[in-house]
């Protein structure tokens, strides 16, 4: 009997390893600023897609293509990569757990997601405006759909107004676990 308790005492241990109170806010400093500056980037690229969008003059429309092939690709990748690992370390480091809560859980897919769709969906196309942007500048006709770029800086924000709204509320409550 001794010894079974023993074992629970030590599994228990072993699974609630805890961030210290200092660490677990520097660790949750550095996620809360890698959202706001994953926010922030949105904000800007929105304001450079609706400039081009909204603009008559080419050189200006050049320059805003130019301009979201710089400020958009690598600064949102660093940005959701630094909020990813900041989460996963919260998530392990503290009573919340990376799948034991909904509310951690949804916000986990919901950067996964939105990371994954700047590498495969928003790289290539900001890649194809810059070349447009610089082509546009040496007074080529260029026909580039920026139309498309106005979902990312709609969708992400969003999605990421949520993810705040959850670290507020934690709504939805614990995962269930099944009985064995």
């Amino acid at each position: 009997m001794v010894l079974t308790q023993e074992r629970v005492a030590t599994a228990r241990a072993a699974r609630t390893w805890r961030l210290g109170a200092r660490t677990r806010k520097t660790v949750l400093l550095i996620h809360i600023v890698a959202a706001g500056a994953w926010i922030g980037i949105d904000v800007v690229m929105a304001v450079v897609v609706f400039t081009a969008l909204l603009t008559g003059d080419d050189a200006t429309r050049a320059l805003c293509y130019q301009i979201l092939e710089l400020i958009t690709f690598w600064p949102l990748l660093a940005a959701g990569l630094v909020c990813l690992a900041s989460g996963v370390v919260l998530g392990l480091g503290t009573k919340y757990g990376l799948v034991r809560y909904w509310w951690v859980a949804v916000k986990l897919v919901a950067n996964l997601v939105l990371t994954v769709l700047v590498v495969v969906a928003l790289g290539p196309g900001v890649r194809e405006l810059g070349r447009a942007g610089r082509d546009l500048a040496a007074g080529q006709a260029v026909a580039v759909p920026v139309g498309d770029m106005i979902f990312p800086p709609i969708v992400s924000p969003t999605v990421l107004l949520i993810a705040f709204a959850l670290s507020v509320f934690k709504p939805w409550g614990r995962i269930r676990r099944r009985a064995r």
